[in-house]
């Protein structure tokens, strides 16, 4: 599509009408988040796929209503993908609410790319074989399949290739990903010395981490990749006060009320504030041994948005450390690929956490380390295969 013709195209819509689709666009797209969360949970029910395929249809309607039919096959496929799964031709799976969630975002994408008048969208032009590749999901043998529902994926996001859908223990990833503490060797490689201080701090986050079932591990996980991600960067973050923080950087959520840390329900704004003050806490543990003063501020931020809206202090993308910005990543990716109570009770894959950092860059994350993240998992899977 021109710049021209989109512009015109755009003139004929008007505002008002443009403001609508991105109103009725947004609620759909919450509603099929929300349907697709409760699938995973109960993916024989079959009026979850009746709701999907409803909220789709809205979305559909709504492109004929602002004259972008071009966009309109994407959502045929879609529909005639969860078609075949509400006939049982094909059984649903994680992958599969991947593929719809992130097709769902580019129609979103497609439409504020035309609106900035940009010349050209590599996403319009691929959009015939998206729907060709979606399509021949439900014709294909199980054999086939997954190979078959990754080219879909690769078509609406390149970016993705990097991503395995999830992580099985013949999987190199899987070492990133281990519960077991690393030894000193390992911490050696990223740059890590084994002072008296780094092995007390490693001992504190034990105790820290019994107050819930599900951070069992978390902090060796959160460790490795963050060492990984900093020495992919060529070490930016001295990896002794990158490793500090990670241990100790939710100390202050682990002296929160227990109803709090295992609570399952919304929390009042009382428990917000509460929360919110944990990085102040870990920084305060931390903020007299004058040796750890660039971990006690790493600790400090790793709750900060690139974009102000974070806390404790609202700071921006230029006044929050790097060692945060990687530690505010690693701790999401933690938190999307293993349980957690005030998050989602599902596991979400690898893949579903690629996709969320990339829509949050330079709105919670910093661009910078989300493409660092990305390219880990690049690297990584090239020495698998």
């Amino acid at each position: 599509m021109s710049k021209h013709n989109a512009n015109h195209q755009l003139e004929n819509i008007g505002a008002h009408a443009l403001a609508n689709f991105f109103v009725n666009f947004t609620l759909s797209k919450e509603q099929i988040e929300q349907f697709i969360l409760m699938l995973e949970m109960s993916p024989e029910e079959d009026s979850l796929v009746e709701e999907i395929q409803q909220e789709i249809s809205h979305i559909q309607q709504s492109l004929q209503d602002v004259g972008l039919e071009k966009i309109e096959p994407l959502t045929v496929s879609l529909n005639s993908l969860l078609q075949q799964i509400k006939l049982k031709h094909l059984q649903f799976e994680t992958v599969l609410s991947d593929l719809i969630l992130l097709a769902i975002n580019d129609i979103k994408v497609v439409m504020e790319k035309i609106i900035d008048g940009e010349n050209r969208c590599v996403l319009v032009n691929r959009l015939p074989r998206i729907c060709e590749s979606i399509d021949a999901i439900g014709t294909s043998n199980e054999r086939s399949r997954s190979g078959t529902i990754k080219d879909a994926l690769l078509l609406l996001d390149p970016s993705i290739e990097i991503i395995e859908t999830s992580i099985s223990r013949s999987d190199s990833l899987i070492n990133l990903f281990s519960k077991e503490m690393p030894n000193e060797e390992e911490l050696a490689a990223y740059g890590v010395e084994e002072s008296d201080d780094f092995i007390f701090f490693r001992a504190l986050s034990e105790p820290l981490e019994s107050r819930a079932n599900y951070w069992s591990g978390r902090s060796h996980r959160m460790l490795r990749l963050a060492l990984k991600m900093n020495d992919q960067a060529g070490r930016p973050v001295n990896p002794n006060q990158l490793a500090a923080a990670v241990y100790m950087h939710d100390a202050g959520m682990a002296l929160l009320p227990l109803e709090i840390i295992n609570s399952k329900e919304k929390f009042t704004l009382e428990q917000l504030e509460q929360i919110q003050k944990h990085p102040v806490v870990g920084y305060e543990l931390m903020r007299y041994m004058k040796t750890w003063r660039e971990a006690s501020f790493i600790v400090l931020q790793h709750h900060e948005k690139v974009d102000g809206s974070g806390y404790p202090y609202g700071l921006s993308d230029n006044d929050i450390c790097d060692g945060a910005k990687i530690l505010s990543i690693v701790d999401a990716v933690d938190a999307r690929t293993h349980e957690r109570a005030y998050a989602t009770l599902l596991k979400r894959p690898l893949l579903r956490a690629a996709i969320e950092l990339g829509q949050k860059a330079g709105t919670q994350f910093n661009e910078k380390w989300v493409n660092v993240f990305k390219d880990v998992f690049q690297e990584m899977r090239k020495v698998s295969e």
